[in-house]
């Protein structure tokens, strides 16, 4: 008898655009299908940094205003409006890029339809800001935001979780591996009325909550492919995971996050002794700690904000100048470094390369480099985001200065872009998105709530497990993944947008590694395959010697979409027939030697892979293949761990 080959799920992203009450599916809305158009097309010139004519197409009130020729469109009127009539000519844009005909189409349906927008009033955040609340008084606030969105949009909350779903879910997401199979009985078999939010305490007291939020901070942070050293060649795989490890264990030992970020922002010193001195390697170029590097990650990471076109030039879209970008670059200005060293000279290196040497900046100066394209030359002074120069003396450090305004309660950024990350990191879609693009152009779907998270955050002193342990209680986290056979996918994916039912995710690669390490008992899980052994034998390619290196390779996600299934053929290849799968389990055997029964040890199976027993027709299908396999019970863990139920958090 052969074993039943279980297919792997093939999960499409759904993307749907969710109409407001009272628009039918065939009407254009402003927010969701106008200005997507306009920023791609027409916000070069007509944005918040240039504004041709007068006129600034960023929100309805500036088009309703228009520019010195008057309003750019009428309601109802798409023949007297300026925008259509400039757009139907071909006069705008300028130059070869027009507008495509479903464009045009689109654009003079929206104005013959009256100019349909999506309206988001900014909710009230249902709690006093500056005051830290029982996780249980933010759980609610939270679930009534969330209602409140889900009845605007006439849509019905999904059902909430069984223990099953919530226990490998949580245990997941707060720990990065499934639970034993002594932790899922003990939390089935409980009666205790709280026992949720007791087992999302002592997940959160776990030392493993710091490692996983650890080695997910290190994952975002990390660029695609490692900087290589460019004497060996050699890329800092060990250095990069041992600051995950740092930030996880700051977080266990009870580190706030305005203290983490502090101690990136201004480290100093030898990597041997300050892991994180890698972080301006990593975010720099070639390996090296370079201004503009530092300053694009800071942003993005800490602040919630996207930088990089700024960096060139001023940014139509953002409100970003050029000026500022490199104000922000200019408290890195004197900083070097690579994967083992960080300091701060006392003047910033020429950083021209090639070419004329630039001018040597002077205090908290930054001469923009030639690699910007314009302006280069030009000495910029320190300054935070949206404030004026700030005079620094040439002697004073300047990362703490900026380590103080970017950490501190007021700051307008800091609290609500980790809030919103954090929010990313459970739902898969942030209440902003990209995670990294905080702006006016770009509102929340959930304004209110935003606000109230970060308020909330702040207000704890940045206390990393309050949010979290706020969030896990909510009934918006709890609620089920799983869809009704009557609801068709436009109909999930529209509830599933509004928060309304959580999403299907693929596991992470470092959490997919660790489950199979724990329900194998082999810590050094050896999945590669055998030419990468081979070439490792040989001394070619050092990092292919780590299993662990490899598999992270292989089996890497798309970190901006957990519900994008990336797995393909290599993967599946890998998982249904590498014979380490099917050579047996340390785990498995520790077990068998307490002498139980065949059906004790099918249920021991089903709880330490899929956190549930099994069902009556799931042990009878398991008694007929164990009395024709040669396999035996790993036959059964093999066919456990190739369920999508295995590899996906649902």
């Amino acid at each position: 008898m052969t074993l039943h080959r279980s297919l792997f799920l093939v999960l499409g992203a759904l993307t749907i655009a969710v109409t407001p009450p009272g628009a039918s599916a065939q009407e254009p809305l402003f927010e969701r299908d106008v200005l997507p158009v306009l920023t791609k097309q027409c916000l070069g010139c007509h944005g918040g940094l240039r504004q041709k004519g007068g006129l600034d197409m960023r929100t309805m009130p500036l088009l309703l205003k228009g520019g010195k020729h008057g309003p750019a469109a009428k309601p109802g009127d798409a023949d007297t409006s300026l925008l259509w009539q400039r757009i139907a000519s071909d006069e705008m844009p300028p130059g070869e890029t027009k507008l495509s005909a479903a464009e045009k189409a689109l654009i003079k349906q929206w104005i013959t339809k009256g100019l349909r927008t999506e309206t988001k009033k900014d909710e009230d955040a249902h709690l006093t800001p500056g005051v830290k609340h029982d996780p249980k008084e933010v759980a609610a606030a939270i679930d009534k935001h969330i209602q409140q969105r889900l009845t605007a949009l006439k849509l019905d909350a999904a059902p909430g979780s069984d223990d099953v779903e919530f226990l490998r879910r949580v245990t997941l997401d707060l720990n990065g591996c499934v639970p034993t199979a002594q932790e899922a009985a003990a939390f089935l078999d409980s009666k205790a009325p709280d026992k949720r939010a007791q087992l999302i305490d002592k997940l959160l007291a776990s030392p493993r909550f710091g490692e996983q939020l650890g080695r997910t901070w290190r994952e975002w942070i990390c660029p695609p492919e490692l900087p290589s050293d460019m004497n060996g060649g050699a890329q800092p795989h060990k250095q990069a995971f041992a600051f995950g490890d740092w930030i996880g264990k700051q977080i266990t030992k009870g580190a706030t996050w305005d203290k983490i970020v502090r101690d990136i922002l201004t480290v100093d010193g030898q990597i041997k002794d300050n892991p994180h001195v890698i972080f301006y390697s990593l975010v720099g170029e070639g390996g090296k700690a370079t201004p503009d590097g530092s300053a694009r990650a800071t942003a993005s990471f800490f602040l919630g904000v996207q930088m990089q076109c700024a960096q060139c030039h001023d940014d139509p879209y953002r409100n970003w100048a050029q000026n500022e970008f490199w104000a922000l670059a200019a408290f890195f200005g004197r900083t070097q470094g690579d994967f083992n060293t960080v300091t701060d000279g006392k003047a910033p290196p020429n950083m021209s390369k090639r070419g004329p040497k630039l001018p040597v900046a002077k205090g908290a100066e930054i001469v923009i480099p030639p690699s910007a394209f314009k302006n280069s030359g030009k000495a910029v002074q320190a300054a935070f985001l949206g404030s004026k120069s700030i005079d620094l003396a040439v002697e004073k450090p300047l990362r703490p200065v900026l380590a103080d305004w970017v950490t501190a309660k007021e700051n307008p950024y800091f609290a609500k872009a980790f809030a919103n990350r954090t929010w990313f990191y459970f739902f898969a879609r942030g209440l902003v998105n990209p995670v990294d693009d905080l702006r006016e152009l770009n509102p929340p779907s959930h304004p209110g709530l935003l606000k109230m998270l970060g308020n909330e955050f702040a207000a704890s002193g940045f206390d990393v497990k309050h949010l979290v342990r706020s969030i896990c209680n909510s009934e918006t986290y709890q609620r089920t993944s799983r869809a009704s056979v009557k609801q068709d996918r436009q109909a999930i994916a529209a509830q599933t947008a509004a928060f309304g039912r959580m999403p299907v995710r693929v596991m992470t690669a470092d959490v997919l590694y660790d489950s199979l390490r724990q329900v194998y008992g082999d810590p050094k899980l050896d999945l590669r395959a055998d030419d990468a052994k081979g070439a490792a034998a040989m001394g070619q390619a050092a990092q292919i010697a780590d299993p662990y290196i490899e598999f992270l390779r292989r089996f890497g996600t798309n970190e901006d979409d957990a519900t994008d299934f990336t797995h393909g053929i290599p993967q599946m290849l890998t998982m249904i027939n590498h014979p380490r799968l099917l050579s047996g389990s340390k785990a498995l055997d520790a077990f068998r030697k307490t002498n139980p029964t065949p059906e004790h040890t099918v249920e021991w199976l089903y709880l330490s892979t899929l956190a549930r027993r099994p069902s009556a027709s799931e042990r009878e299908a398991a008694a007929k293949y164990l009395a024709n396999s040669q396999n035996s019970y790993v036959g059964v863990l093999w066919m456990l761990v190739n369920r999508s139920e295995f590899l996906f958090v649902r």
